[in-house]
């Protein structure tokens, strides 16, 4: 009975799943009004190149944010209700596949915002301190990433990841 009751529970993700699907819509329309008043700012207060790239950047940082609630979206799906038909570079299979696509976003989100406080040029102590604390997050992720992979590839019972290695 218990056993039952936890295999059915799986589908209560389905509440966090459209959930965070909302929320990727509500991003979705916040980027696209982003994008208006860029264009509009562009065309009737045109600035100059830098803070054109600037608002660009910007820009980019709320494109990501929408890419990552989307794949996490989508990952909760596949991971606790079934497969969707997607291209093979979307479909995640387990935690750790969905952790490093997210840790890559953040991390591609962070050097997006690097850039926008580099190409303000306001503050270059503050932007060296910004560009430093990235790197260091950054290695994190990647060590943590390379060392999830070595005792992925080494574990019998992921026979599917150690081919690849």
């Amino acid at each position: 009975m218990i056993k039952s009751l936890l295999e059915s529970s799986r589908h209560l993700i389905l509440v966090i799943v459209l959930a965070s699907l909302v929320l990727t819509v509500v991003a979705i329309g916040w980027a696209l009004w982003e994008t208006v008043q860029l264009v509009i700012t562009v065309v009737t207060q045109y600035k100059g190149v830098s803070s054109t790239l600037v608002g660009f950047v910007q820009l980019l940082d709320v494109y990501l944010v929408v890419a990552v609630l989307y794949i996490f979206t989508v990952a909760l799906y596949e991971l606790f209700i079934d497969d969707l038909n997607l291209p093979g570079w979307l479909q995640l299979h387990n935690f750790d596949e969905l952790k490093t696509v997210i840790s890559n976003m953040v991390v591609l989100i962070a050097a997006v915002s690097f850039l926008k406080l580099f190409l303000e040029k306001t503050d270059p102590l503050a932007t060296l301190l910004y560009g430093l604390a990235l790197t260091v997050v950054a290695m994190a992720l990647i060590q943590y990433r390379r060392h999830t992979r070595e005792d992925t590839a080494s574990d019998p019972s992921h026979p599917e990841l150690s081919s690849h290695e």
